[in-house]
Order: C-alpha cells, then structure tokens, then sequence
C-alpha cells in the first residue's frame, strides 16, 4: 500500500501495470456533491463575519522579512501571521493588503511531499521521523510513499489544535515581475505559501502550499527569472530546498535539495547560482539545467507532480568559499551585482566581493563601511546602499566598488561616502529595499520610512524623507477608542511599555504621538520603570496615565505639558477611569490594594477619598454611565459596588463612595465592561474560562457561559472583552484570548459566532470603534482593535448580515431553479387548511355534546348524572380530594341520614397549617379555583373600592349568620337570592371573562355530581324535617308534595350554578377557608 499515492492523480513511475485496476486508496469524486440548501428559517454563524481590515506596525527583525519589487512601486513585509504589501502611489501615500492562510485552506493547485505523500500536515509524527532519517542518510527524494502518507488528516476530521493555527510569518520574496509573493512561516508544520499578486486574485487562499520543512523557513528567495524559488529552514530544520515554478499557473515541484546546517542570515541569487551568508559561512550552490529529454513531456504539470518529483529530483552541488582572514566573520548581507559577481558585508563593516566570472568563486574583501552593515539593496541607478546599525545610510557606486585592482590592496581602502541619517533617533536600520523612486528602510522600532530615491542636490545620496509610517517598537499594552470629534480627530489611541501613545486614524494613518517621561530609579536592583495604563478623557483635551512606581500624571494633549503628577500607589497602576459631567472624578487602581479618586475644584485635581477594602490586587475599575456609581474588580475574588453620596457642611458639598454592595465571585476577575444596553449590567470575564453577566441592583448572575470552541470543546481565558451593539438580534461579546492568541465573538447566550487569529504573540487588549456613516439609512460600521506583545496592531471589521428570517422572502433561497414565467402552476404558493385546536375537539365529542356546547354568556345546561360514583379529576385541574368521596364506603342507607353525614364530614382528619397563615387550620375547599393573590389597593370611591367593600360586607353577613341564632322570614330570603343572583350576573356581564368552552364543560362535569349530591341530601333533609313537624303539630297537609320539593329542588340548582359562575369568575377578592367550610356545611 505504501506504493500506491494516496492522490489519485499523482501516477506510479512504473505505470498503471502494477496492481492492475485496484484502487486501494478511495479518491474523490470528480462530480459536485448537490448539497441540500440550509433552511432559511435558521439563523447561522455566518450572521456576523470577522476580516482584517487594516494592519498597524511590522514584525519584521532582519532583511529576510522585508522585501520589494526594484521596477515597481510596491514592497512587502511580514506582521504577525500576515504578510503585508504595500504601494506608494503619486502621491507618496500608502496602500495595503493583506495575505494569510489558514490551516485548513486549500490551495489551488495540488502540491505533493518530496517523500511521496501529500503536502498537507498529517497528524501522525512518524512521518517527519521517517523523513529526517532519509535526509540524513543523504538518499533526497524517494519515489516510496512516506509511512505516515496514508494517515493524512482531513481539515474536517480533527478540529485543529492552537499550535497547528498560529504560524508567524518569518520571511517574504517578491518575484522579479512581481506577479508572486513567497511567504515562508515558522512554528508547527511551517509552509511556504506562493500567492499571486493580482488585484483579483485571492488573498486569503493560495496558490501552491509546500510544507516539507518541519520547524521553520529562515529565507525564500525568487531567481532573476522567476523560474525557481529557493526556500531554506532554520538550523534545526537543515535542508534547503529548490523549486521549479509554472510561471502560467504558480504550480511548484521540487527540483533539487540539501543539508544545510549552518546558522545562515541571508540568501540570494548570482545568476543561476544561489549564495548562502551567514557566521563563518558563505557557499555557493550550483543550479544545473534539467536534461531536455525530461523538459519534453507535454502533458499536465498537475497530472505528472509525482512523476516530475520523483525523476527530476537530486542533490543540490554546493561550494564554500575561502575566507582567508574572515573566517571568524558573521556575515550579515549578500547582494547580486552582476550575473557573476556579489557584494557581502559583515557586522564588523566587512564588504567583500565574491567573483564567479571563471567559476572559481573567489572571495576577496575590498572595502570597509565604517560601521556594522545590518541590510544591502541595489537601486536602478547602479548604486549600493548600506543599512548601519546606527540608523544611517551610505551610498557606494557599484562600479567603483567591483572594478579594484585585482588583488585588492592591503588594508582595503575606507568609504569616503557620508552617511546620511534618517531620523533624530539612533536606531537600527534592520532593513533596507531600493524601489523604482523611493527608498524604503525598516529601523528597530518597526518604523518604516519612504525616502526619495536620489537628493535634489547630490544624486549620489539618498533624498530627505517623504513619508513615514510609525508603530511602536516594543509590547503594545492596551487600546482604547475615542469619541469624535476631538482634539487630535482619531478614531482610537495605544499605548506601549516605554512610554510612547499614538493616535490613530479610521485610515490606519497616525495623526498625533506623544512620548510620557517616565522616571527611572537609580540602583543595580531598581526596577525598570514602565507605562502600564492610559486614560483620555472624553473630548481628548488631556490624557491620564499610570505608570510602574505608582505615579498618576495628567497631561494636557494640546500644549503636551504634565499639568499634575501624584504619587498616588506605591506599585503598578493597573487601571484607570474617568467621569466628565457636572463634577468630574478620575479613579485609579494599583496592585497595592488601593483605589484612589481624585476630584476636580476650580481647575485643580485633589485627592477626594481612599478606599480600601479589597484585600487583593485591585485589576479593573469602572464608573457607571451617570457617574453614581464606581465598580471596582480584585484578585481577591470580589466585585465591589459603591454609590455616591453628598452631604452639605458648613456651606460646602462633600461627596463621597459607599459600599453599596460586594459580590463574591467563584475565581479571578481578568476583565470586565458594562452591558450596552443596560446600565445596571456588568459583563466579568474569569480565570476559570467563563463570562458571568451581573445585574447590579440586586448582585445576582443573570447568565454565564463558558468561552469554549464549538468544534473542539476547547475553553480560554478573554483576557479582555467589550460588548458590541447591534440594530437586530443580542448584543454580541467580543474578546481576545492570549491562550490561542485569538480574537472571538458570542452572541449571549455562549455561542460562537466568529473568531479569527492574526497576532503571534500574547493579546493584551481590545477596543470597539465606530466608524463615520456613509449615508443616512446605513448602519455604522464597527470595527475591534486588537493589539498585542508582538507590536502589531489589527484593525478588524465587524459584518453583520441580516437574519435568515428576513432572507427567507427571496425565492433564490427556497429554489435557485424556479422557473421565471409566473403563470405556472407549479410557481404558485401551495394550499393550506390547518384546523385549530378547537375545531379538532369537535371530531372527540358526540353530536349530542356538540349541540349542547353553551356559548357566549349562557350557562350550560348540566345533564342528570345518576351514578353516585364520582369520577377521577382531570390531570391538568389537580383538584384536592372532595369531601364527598368519603360516600363509596357507606351503605345506601346512611346516605340519606343528614346527621351522620355532618359527623363524618367534621371528624375528617385535618390538612396541616398553611405556612403563610399560622391561624388557618382548614383546608381551602377544592371547588374554590379563584386566584389567591390579594387585589391590588384602589382609590376611594372607585369601583374597585366598592367591591371591597361589598366582598368585606358579605363575609361579615355570612359569619353572623353562622353565629346568630335568630330566623329568616321566607320573604327576605328569597329577596337575598334574587339580589345575589342578579349582583353575580352583573359582575360576570362586567368582568366579560372568556372561557374556554372546553374547560368549561369538563369544569361542569367534574363537580355536577357534587351538585347533584348535596341537592338531594338537602331534599332529604327537608322532607325528614317537614314530616317531623307535621306529625308533631298533627296536620294533615304538612307533608309537602312531591311538586314542591321538585321546585326547591330547582332553585337549589340554580343557587350553586350561581355560586359556579362566581367561582370561574374570580373577584377582587379571595374567600377565606372559614367561609367557604361554612357554605358548604
């Protein structure tokens, strides 16, 4: 199996004889696949989209990482994971993009490993061991399938782990007609990734990926005519490697390789010929022609990759060069004169000439620079320029440089050119490229500066400087946006450990900097004084920054001249906040546990109060939109909120913050920022890896979730957040984590929305800017500003689609081929008829029920129930059991015996005391179903007050009926029941309570029988009772007649259809358990 390639068109050198028609590795299908379209009802990740936008500052530290086209106007640099082009357009003014690939892209054209396999990263280790054991062994190329060929991942198979996504680019090269970029990368499975550089090509997805170095690419470098790409990796890496580039396509296959160990600074091309320089090293390797016999196959490169690598490839010849007196030298540069001849400096000011003419490669020194050479270029004018260590420039004429006498004289003759200095400061120039008008240099604080090429006076020096485009030298430690309009009109400032702040442009362009003295202690243990933290205020008038020892300084950013300085911690200043409005507070925080607020009076800041109760590294603080609050985060696990208070004494307003509340977390708060919706809300990220939600007013956790991934599971820590706004959907929470060096997006309730990775060192902060609105009705644009330890600065924008809800209207969506003509039947909406739930229930029931389904305000008409067996109570009521059921387990006989009906109904064991009323100790009866809430109060002489007081009048009536033992003509209890009957009707007219006719039906049906009981235990009771009083008075018409009970009989219904009417329509006011017990006695 290790024969077969595990791409099906790379094909066998021996033929398709072996193993005949068996595929035994399956490849892909060459048809589409027709993937279903996603429901456009369901919303998707891709609602909020992630890009670079801009790019502030470089990571470049040697020439290798710096590169430009000499007949353009265009030159390359690496930032970060990204490699920059710029151009210099009329104007002098400068334009980017951006190229970076992930892990996961493919390129366009298909690439195969030197050893068989494929190019992409496999995640079995076993193939780089195999591989170095060949390379070692000096065997190059082998046409054998690598061992770990057959276990090549797939990007969707495995989610890829942190190390496997944060790869630095180290090295750029520019192809001699500029139509391609290399890029070379450094960290786990490094590529070489070749981009065209077309306005419409891509930038994000390249051409060709080469991943056969293992830890990381030091050089790339184009041939004079583009035909190959020299590519060598880092001394732990050892191999060099050249590939055969298809000037139409970019496709690239190996054509020769070797071992190359040494610690090497620079490569470059002499004709055909590649040199190497580096300390006490300087070799020449010889790049032969491939036969014409294999140059004429005319078939697809890409069909025949593995064919061309396997026969075409061999070991690349190499020679060093004698060095003589130099070979304890480092060498620094190397550069190309001539086809021939190359001119190499040292970092001891060494320039020395390599001659090839009669390919003896001598190598001779024949002048000295004066100083150490960092970088060389060549301009089209025939001139040399030197890059010095201490940020100057020199200019040689190549000519008189190459045409000493031969040999050279002894000591070499010393430069007589001047040195033409850059900028005031003496830093290194770490980087030099000769463009077709300018000169563009990189120094040591990754300030890139574009000189014209030649000076108005002397063309033998270099012009004055035109443009320059500043970023900070050493870690950026935090960001921060800015309202506009404001003094310097930049959308955002940074700020950096040596103390310089930079304003910035929406355009990337720095239209303001400022450098903050910082005082530095005397003493071999003192500390090195550092900038931690820097606040403006709202207009941008003055700044506010704190500094290592504890110093807070206001600084006016107009005349830049220190207003104020207060020793006001005695360690690091960890953050800052400032409230502008009537009054205006600046709030200071340090690790010493203290938080310091400073107020204004009449032009002057005074210290207003010291608080002091956390007991750990105090790290955020923050005011509350209005000022009325201060918000402060400790390592001691807690959120403290204090509220501010004033008081008048002796005519004069004394302000101060009281604790208001303290919130107890579960771990470290890192950072935190108020919600931008809610003021009361606070957002608090942890160490623990989540993302609490507080409200304030009460210090409850309204929600958390956990910032993990969504397809490897994988939490980090934000070490920085802020919550973005959007006009529909949540808010969104953006922060950038320093465990995967990553830039993240959650919507609120913990999803994963977009993320993206751009820095290669540690993030430190990140700010959201609004930018301006381009027209009335379009929303404004925002963008995240992320900074990190590397010295970049990302300037990423924010995308927000529409949901697919409202996506869901275009037809492209449902069918992309539905037919255009509308008068087809089949583009007409399909028929729908949905029954309700109700109309369902009408299949359930009998006609009979059907037609007797009461509506409107008509009572129903109940129908006999003659069982004396009651029915199980529904599951959605839950009613409590009845006190009638106790009837099953008695004899007909006694059901008809009041007294002993009484007796069991009082002699029930009792509920126990409701928790909320200690004196009731019975149990609310079970056909009470309205609301125990108590009403609301209401005014007097309202109607509401009125019913309170009826309800308060009949509960009173009730108890004295039950008390009293006094009787009731037969007249005013009938003209009782008749006001009663008619106030419930009233009062159900007013309510006009709908109620289901559904529930009420099953209402009916489960307490009719009760009704039906207790009627005819009254019937009873009354006929025993009549009879009773007519045998004792001995008359003859005392029995009452069957037509009289059937009438009472009738009211009785009538009473407790009323009382059911009542009770499905509740009151204002809740009946006592007293009162109902007593009705039913």
């Amino acid at each position: 199996m290790a024969l077969t390639p595990s791409n099906s068109r790379m094909m066998s050198p021996w033929g398709n004889s072996l193993h005949g028609s068996i595929k035994l590795t399956p490849s892909n299908s060459p048809y589409p696949k027709n993937t279903p379209l996603r429901s456009p009802v369901k919303t998707s990740r891709a609602d909020v989209s992630l890009s670079l936008k801009q790019v502030i500052g470089t990571t470049t530290n040697s020439a290798n990482a710096f590169d430009g086209v000499p007949s353009g106007r265009s030159f390359a640099f690496t930032a970060g994971a990204a490699a920059v082009i710029a151009t210099v357009d009329d104007e002098q003014r400068v334009s980017q993009r951006f190229y970076r690939a992930r892990p996961t892209t493919n390129p366009l054209n298909p690439s195969s490993s030197i050893y068989g396999g494929p190019s992409t990263p496999t995640q079995n280790e076993s193939r780089n061991r195999t591989a170095a054991s060949l390379r070692e062994a000096g065997l190059g190329g082998s046409p054998m399938a690598s061992p770990g060929g057959d276990w090549s991942d797939s990007p969707m198979g495995k989610a890829w782990t942190a190390k496997e996504r944060i790869k630095a680019a180290t090295c750029v090269s520019f192809s001699p007609d500029g139509k391609f970029l290399a890029v070379g990368e450094t960290g786990y499975k490094p590529r070489v990734l070749l981009f065209s550089t077309a306005s419409d090509a891509p930038s994000d997805t390249p051409l060709t990926s080469l991943s056969d170095h293992t830890f990381g690419v030091r050089c790339v470098a184009f041939s004079p005519d583009s035909q190959y790409l020299a590519s060598l990796g880092t001394a732990n890496d050892g191999f060099l490697y050249i590939w055969s580039i298809n000037a139409r396509t970019g496709a690239a296959t190996l054509h020769a390789s070797n071992k190359c160990t040494s610690n090497v600074n620079r490569i470059a091309w002499m004709g055909t010929n590649l040199v190497t320089v580096g300390t006490r090293h300087v070799k020449v390797w010889r790049i032969e022609e491939p036969t014409p016999s294999s140059r004429s196959v005319k078939v697809r490169q890409s069909e025949v990759a593995f064919t061309l690598t396997s026969i075409m490839h061999k070991t690349l010849p190499g020679r060093n060069c004698l060095l003589d007196t130099l070979l304890e030298a480092n060498f620094t540069s190397v550069v190309a004169v001539a086809v021939n001849k190359a001119i190499v400096a040292s970092d001891k000011g060494d320039i020395c000439l390599i001659d090839d003419t009669d390919g003896t490669q001598r190598f001779s020194k024949v002048a000295h620079a004066g100083f150490a050479v960092t970088s060389m270029t060549v301009d089209s004018k025939g001139r040399l320029h030197l890059a010095s260590s201490g940020g100057g420039l020199k200019t040689l004429s190549i000519q008189d440089t190459i045409n000493i006498l031969t040999p050279p004289p002894s000591p070499p003759p010393r430069v007589d050119s001047p040195t033409v200095t850059l900028s005031t400061n003496a830093n290194q120039v770490e980087a030099v490229v000769a463009l077709i008008d300018h000169l563009v240099t990189v120094d040591s604080q990754h300030s890139i500066r574009l000189s014209n090429l030649c000076s108005p006076d002397d063309e033998s020096s270099v012009g004055e400087v035109v443009q320059k485009l500043p970023a900070h030298g050493d870690s950026v430690l935090g960001v921060n946006a800015l309202s506009r309009p404001n003094a310097q009109d930049a959308s955002f400032y940074t700020w950096s450990a040596s103390g310089s702040v930079l304003f910035w442009g929406p355009d990337g362009l720095c239209k303001d900097s400022m450098q903050i003295p910082l005082e530095q202690m005397d003493g071999p243990d003192a500390d090195t004084n550092e900038l931690r933290t820097v606040k403006t205020s709202a207009s941008g008038e003055y700044l506010v920054t704190g500094d290592r020892y504890g110093v807070i300084r206001i600084i006016d950013c107009n005349t830049k001249i220190r207003q104020f300085d207060f020793k006001a911690h005695s360690s690091d200043i960890t953050s800052i906040s400032i409230f502008e409005q009537k009054e205006s507070y600046i709030a200071c925080a340090a690790r010493d546990r203290m938080v310091q607020i400073f107020s204004k009076k009449n032009d002057r800041w005074d210290l207003m109060q010291t608080l002091d109760e956390h007991v750990g590294a105090v790290t955020g603080i923050l005011f509350s939109r209005n000022g009325t609050q201060l918000v402060s985060c400790s390592s001691d696990r807690t959120l403290v909120v204090r509220e501010l208070v004033s008081r008048e004494e002796n005519g004069e307003t004394i302000s101060a913050f009281l604790i208001l509340r303290t919130i107890v977390l579960k771990t470290t708060p890192i950072s935190m920022d108020w919600d931008a919706d809610q003021d009361d809300t606070l957002l608090v990220s942890t160490i623990d890896r989540q993302v609490h939600k507080y409200d304030l007013r009460n210090g409850q956790s309204l929600s958390s979730f956990r910032a993990s991934d969504t397809e490897g599971g994988d939490a980090v820590v934000l070490s920085s957040l802020v919550h973005i706004p959007r006009q529909f959907g949540t808010p969104l929470i953006a922060g950038v984590s320093s465990t995967d060096k990553s830039v993240r997006l959650y919507d609120e309730n913990g999803t994963l929305v977009a993320r993206d990775w751009g820095h290669t060192e540690g993030l430190t902060d990140i700010a959201l800017v609004n930018g301006q609105v381009a027209e009335e009705n379009m929303p404004v644009q925002k963008s995240l500003v992320t900074v990190a330890v590397d010295g970049t600065i990302f300037v990423w924008n924010v995308d927000f689609k529409p949901h697919r809800q409202d996506m869901s209207k275009s037809m492209d969506l449902l069918a992309p081929s539905t037919p255009i003509n509308q008068d087809l039947l089949a583009t007409k909406l399909p028929l729908r008829r949905v029954f309700s739930q109700s109309e369902l229930a009408r299949f359930q029931r009998s006609p009979e029920e059907d037609a007797a389904t009461p509506t409107g305000n008509r009572s129903p008409k109940l129908r006999k129930r003659v069982s004396k067996f009651s029915l199980a109570p529904t599951p959605r009521l839950e009613p409590s059991p009845m006190p009638s059921s106790s009837r099953d387990s008695r004899s007909p006989a006694t059901t008809l015996a009041t007294g002993s009906l009484r007796k069991t109904f009082r002699n029930r064991s009792p509920s126990p005391p409701s928790p909320r009323n200690v004196q009731a100790t019975k149990r609310r009866s079970s056909v009470d179903v309205r609301m125990r809430i108590k009403a609301p109060p209401n005014e007097f002489g309202s109607l509401g007050a009125s019913t309170e007081s009826l309800c308060r009048t009949l509960r009173a009536y009730r108890k004295r009926l039950a008390t009293s033992s006094d009787t009731l003509s037969s007249e005013l209890v009938r003209e009782v029941e008749r006001e009663l009957a008619q106030t419930a009707r009233a009062v159900g007219e007013k309510a006009k309570v709908k109620i289901d006719e559904t529930a009420m039906v099953k209402l009916l049906d489960q307490y009719s029988e009760r009704l039906v009981t207790m009627l005819d235990e009254k019937i009873a009771a009354s006929v025993a009772l009549r009879a009773r009083e007519s045998s004792e008075a001995d008359i003859s018409g005392g029995l009452a007649s069957p037509a009289i009970q059937e009438e009472e009989g009738e009211r009785e219904l009538e009473q407790g259809l009323e009382e059911m009417t009542i009770t499905s329509n509740p009151g204002p006011q809740a009946t006592t358990e007293d009162d109902v017990l007593k009705e039913e006695e």
